[in-house]
């Protein structure tokens, strides 16, 4: 087994009344199957996946849509829409068990960059 650590910082002065400080880190212990860092063409045709449903763990997935024009719509593999990217946005997702994932791209084709490292 090996070990992931994910970190979250969000800061601001503005966003609200108060100021935002909130830093989060937490150590994942992962296995295989696993892709450390990829890129993928995204279609506007049609959805191509980053996950299918075999999947049988909970998978930590992160995608960032590294176009500087294009959204990319990031959905489950039963098509429901559940994030937008826009260019250089990023998502970071502990994806349920036995969920597909995968992703189009609105305009013209993308590329993503992603990973995942499945739950141990």
């Amino acid at each position: 087994m090996a070990t992931l650590t994910a970190k979250l910082t969000l800061t601001s002065t503005s966003a609200t009344t108060d100021i935002l400080e909130l830093a989060l880190a937490d150590v994942l212990t992962i296995s295989n199957p696993a892709v450390s860092l990829g890129r993928m063409s995204v279609p506007t045709g049609g959805p191509v996946n980053f996950l299918t449903t075999s999947n049988n763990n909970v998978t930590y997935i992160y995608v960032k849509n590294i176009d500087i024009t294009n959204t990319i719509t990031i959905k489950t593999d039963a098509e429901v829409s559940i994030a937008t990217l826009a260019p250089g946005e990023f998502m970071f997702l502990p994806l349920k068990e036995a969920v597909g994932l995968e992703a189009q791209a609105s305009g013209a084709a993308c590329v993503a960059e992603y990973g995942y490292w499945t739950k141990s």
